[in-house]
C-alpha cells in the first residue's frame, strides 16, 4: 500500500534482540543502508522493546523524520527528548497486561512536540483488537511525515 505512494519499507531482525545497544546499532546500520540506496527520509517504527530501540536510534541520523512506538517499553525510552525536532507517535492498548499504557503515557510526557498519543480501549499488547484503526493511523501518519511537502511545511 505504501509502495503505491513511493514509500519502501525494511523489516529488521536484531542480532541480539535482548540487548538495547546492539539493537540500536542494528537500526543505525539499517538507516545507513537505506541512505546508501538513495532514500533521504526515514521513519522508524518499533513495537514493545523495539519502541525503545527506535527512540534511542533516531537521534543518530538526520534522515530520520519520525518515530512510531507501538506498546513501547520505557527502558531505553529515556532518550525521547533527544529526538527533537522529529515527530513521535505513541500507540498503546489500554488493556495491555505486558507493558501497561502508562509506559507510553510517560514517554509522551517526556517527549517534545510534535507528538501524539493514541490509546485503544479493549486492546492488548499486540494491538490486534484495533488492527483496522491502527492500520489507518499508521498509513496516514507515515504518508504525512514522509511527504516532502509536509516536511517543508513543518519547517516554517
Amino acid at each position: 500500500e505504501l509502495m503505491d505512494e513511493g514509500i519502501s519499507s525494511l523489516r529488521l531482525s536484531y542480532r541480539r534482540p535482548d540487548d538495547l545497544l546492539h539493537s540500536m546499532l542494528d537500526v543505525v546500520a539499517a538507516v545507513q543502508f537505506l541512505l546508501d540506496q538513495g532514500y533521504q527520509r526515514v521513519a522508524l517504527v518499533g513495537h514493545s522493546f523495539g519502541g525503545a530501540v527506535v527512540i534511542a536510534a533516531a537521534p543518530l541520523s538526520n534522515a530520520v523524520v519520525t518515530v512510531v512506538c507501538l506498546a513501547s517499553q520505557t527502558y531505553g525510552a529515556q532518550y525521547v527528548s533527544m529526538i527533537e525536532p522529529r515527530s513521535i507517535l505513541l500507540v498503546h492498548g489500554e488493556d495491555d497486561t505486558r507493558l501497561p499504557p502508562r509506559c507510553s503515557e510517560l514517554i509522551y510526557e517526556l517527549a517534545s512536540e510534535p507528538k501524539k498519543l493514541v490509546l485503544y480501549p479493549g486492546t492488548g499488547h499486540s494491538l490486534r483488537e484495533s488492527h483496522d484503526q491502527l492500520h489507518l493511523l499508521l498509513r496516514d501518519w507515515l504518508l504525512e511525515k514522509l511527504n516532502v511537502e509536509s516536511l517543508l511545511g513543518n519547517k516554517d
